[in-house]
């Protein structure tokens, strides 16, 4: 049944504006023939010394750093491992309150004390800025028990942040820095894009090659250039990555190394296809595609040219635009969220995709009316906390409906969907923000999870 989904969905014409990077354009030759386990001549990746090896050794050639860890549970395994070698039970940690789940996730399981910083809005567009090396000193100055640092750039919308200001600030005070670094996995491959984390002094990052390379889903790179670091961060992912990987997933691996290491002209007639994009999207009236204004943002630091965020200024929401490509343009976007919505790209996409798309926009464009006043989803301040992650999970807690929540102490993740990054968190107090911004995410089309799935009711400590 699900082949058969999947089979009809590649068979369908749709366009995939959306993960993963590889676009089902390449003819790999990969499942089931060459799904195996460990067996004879085929190394371990618990502990490579064959082609497994040479595998990561050519990882970490090609993504300028000492070590690199091949991963198959996708960049959250890489994360788990991460935060748990950098940190010690109970220890305070520093986290971007834009962070994934995985690192909450990971915070939970590791028994840490979090501490958030809430990246600044950028004016106008409605979402969440670079992470300023500023914000974090007077972070880290205020509590000097801080020792891990946990910043995501680039985010979903392609932000980046001063990795270099903010690692050197890190060293002053005695931090580790560990960047999660999904969706910049194409950095290193064109002077164009940003300059990689770790190339930037961070001790550890975690890039998703299906994300925006040619690789399957799942598949990403643990990186760091420590190299007792590297040692616990093996140790870490003996204890978190399945203990039976998936051959055909390092398979995927192996060719999108092979694709990187002949990578250069690829990567220039992709930048080259991003760049006619946003010259024939400077024709759009009332939908925005404007990565010249998003970069001169104050609080911008750098910007990925490969994520395009498509600005509905109050013709319509985001889920509208993405519904609206979908059904009548056979074109599947990444995600919608509030008033924008999200096209990844990556060096896979075609020049036909790229026209098709803005042919859409164009169409679409023309068709606007009337504009209403746009709310921005943002939360301009962080909730309260009572308890951390792991006490507030071993509280009894009980059911009620979130509308009746105000002041109560929230027992789970509260999300909205896309993008997945926690809106409260277990422990902290849910208040009228929360409700009155919840209420805009579910009327834009946003799905709102919880841990139980029974939304709107969530459980609470008491």
């Amino acid at each position: 049944m699900l082949y058969e989904k999947l089979k009809a969905y590649s068979d369908s014409g749709v366009y995939p504006f959306h993960m993963p990077g590889h676009k089902r354009v390449p003819e790999s030759g990969l499942p089931y023939d060459i799904d195996i386990t460990e067996i004879d001549g085929f190394d371990n990746l618990h502990e490579p010394q064959g082609c497994l090896a040479q595998l990561q050794k050519d990882a970490a050639q090609l993504f300028g750093s000492r070590h690199a860890f091949a991963l198959v549970n996708g960049s959250t395994v890489g994360i788990l491992a991460a935060v748990r070698s950098m940190t010690k039970d109970g220890d305070r940690v520093l986290i971007a309150r834009n962070c994934h789940t995985a690192v909450y996730h990971a915070v939970e399981l590791c028994r840490l004390d979090a501490d958030y910083l809430l990246p600044d809005t950028v004016n106008g567009f409605g979402i969440s800025g670079s992470v300023s090396p500023e914000a974090v000193e007077q972070s880290l100055k205020a509590d000097p028990e801080i020792s891990l640092v946990v910043i995501t750039s680039p985010t979903y919308e392609g932000v980046v942040s001063d990795i270099n200001g903010v690692s050197a600030i890190c060293r002053r005070y005695g931090a580790k820095l560990f960047v999660d670094e999904a969706h910049g996995a194409h950095f290193p491959f064109s002077d164009r894009f940003p300059q990689s984390a770790v190339t930037c002094g961070a001790d550890a990052a975690v890039v998703s090659l299906h994300k925006t390379l040619p690789a399957m889903t799942q598949t990403a790179l643990l990186l760091t250039n420590d190299d007792a670091l590297a040692e616990g961060l093996k140790r870490q992912l003996s204890v978190f990555e399945t203990s039976s990987p998936s051959y055909v997933l390092l398979a995927s691996i192996d060719r999108c190394l092979e694709f990187l290491t002949h990578s250069e002209r690829a990567f220039d007639e992709y930048v080259d296809r991003l760049t006619r994009f946003y010259q024939a999207a400077d024709a759009l009236q009332h939908l925005t595609v404007s990565c010249a204004r998003l970069a001169a943002c104050e609080n911008v630091f750098d910007l990925d040219i490969g994520k395009l965020c498509i600005f509905c200024n109050g013709y319509m929401t985001g889920r509208e635009l993405m519904d609206t490509l979908r059904s009548d343009y056979h074109i599947e976007l990444e995600m919608a969220y509030g008033d924008y919505a999200l096209a990844m790209t990556s060096v896979c996409d075609t020049d036909d995709g790229f026209e098709r798309l803005i042919r859409a926009l164009k169409e679409i464009d023309g068709k606007c009316n009337k504009a209403k006043p746009t709310t921005n989803i943002i939360f301009p301040s962080l909730p309260q906390k009572r308890y951390t992650i792991a006490e507030a999970l071993c509280n009894d807690g009980k059911m009620i409906d979130i509308r009746s929540a105000e002041g109560k102490v929230s027992r789970e993740y509260i999300r909205a969907y896309p993008p997945g990054i926690p809106i409260i968190v277990p422990g902290e107090v849910i208040d009228s923000s929360l409700l009155s911004q919840s209420e805009i995410l579910e009327a834009s089309g946003n799905e709102i999870l919880t841990d139980s799935s029974s939304f709107p009711l969530i459980s609470i400590i008491g």
